[in-house]
């Protein structure tokens, strides 16, 4: 009964986010689900917060074996929102499944700040991905019947351009990497859609970071996005958002190995980012599982 339940709240999760972008957006408000809820399937992600027990922890988004995948190089500079140019443009992502004749089965899953495009195993790579218990055949994103791919976001740096690349003067880019917006992430994506000829996918499909990119999507695309899914995500960031990301940023500028944002080929600034993490962590919680874990 849990394992349905969540089931219903990811769906009824997603029409809501649906209804709120619809307007600008103008994609077909259709059910929100990718397929129908079957009753006695394996759902998977649970957590119990009965007697203060966490089942499952959370998932392995950018650590052990990052390999196997694809490199599109895109053709000329790219323009970002802020007008600042980036001279290449390479972006790492992995597929699964199969694209049909048609080309229109396919499903762009956007992936949160930390997550590598390793959100699942494959042939190019067998280690067990970020999302491996959603993408396969039977499950969440069956690959019997869709063309799963999932990119490194732009500034992510698992593959895809970003602060950690080389600069065309040979040095890494560090600080001198440019601003850019969500925007930026999914017309970088959508640059991808073109390298593989996908007119319009049947949707995307993201979580926090990722489930933004996909209201984004779909407002930006509307012509190419048949329908998308939002988890853990809006449209706009809160005013306390804000302050606690400032909160996290702050932590980890004034780590001593911040070294104003070039700290390539020297100490990572680990205690700042760990700090930084131990905030966020107080806002990705919910009320009962800190009571779960630290109730009196």
């Amino acid at each position: 009964m849990r394992t349905l339940a969540i089931r219903r709240v990811l769906t009824r999760t997603a029409q809501t986010h649906a209804r709120t972008a619809a307007a600008a957006a103008q994609v077909p408000l259709q059910s929100a689900a990718l397929r129908p809820i079957v009753p006695g399937q394996p759902q998977v992600g649970r957590r119990s917060f009965c007697a203060g027990a966490v089942e499952d922890s959370e998932p392995t988004y950018a650590s052990g074996d990052l390999s196997g995948y694809k490199v599109f190089d895109h053709d000329g500079p790219f323009e970002l929102s802020t007008g600042a140019v980036l001279p290449e443009l390479h972006i790492a992502y992995e597929t699964w499944g199969n694209l049909n004749a048609e080309k229109n089965n396919a499903i762009l899953l956007q992936c949160g700040m930390s997550a590598s495009s390793h959100a699942c195993s494959n042939a190019g790579n067998p280690t067990k991905g970020w999302w491996e218990d959603y993408i396969g055949p039977g499950k969440a994103l069956d690959t019997r019947v869709f063309y799963v791919i999932c990119t490194n976001n732009l500034g992510g740096c698992y593959g895809t351009t970003g602060p950690s690349s080389f600069h065309p003067d040979g040095r890494r880019w560090g600080s001198r990497f440019p601003r850019f917006e969500v925007y930026d992430q999914v017309a970088a994506q959508f640059k991808l859609l073109d390298h593989l000829e996908i007119q319009k996918v049947h949707a995307c499909v993201g979580s926090s970071l990722g489930g933004m990119q996909s209201v984004c999507a779909a407002a930006r695309f509307p012509d190419r996005v048949g329908k998308f899914i939002s988890i853990s995500a809006c449209a706009k960031s809160f005013p306390g958002s804000m302050a606690f990301r400032h909160a996290q940023r702050s932590a980890i500028m004034n780590d001593p190995n911040w070294n104003n944002g070039d700290y390539y080929e020297r100490k990572l600034p680990e205690a700042g980012l760990r700090l930084a993490r131990e905030i966020g962590t107080i806002t990705y919680r919910s009320g009962k599982e800190w009571q779960g874990r630290f109730g009196q």
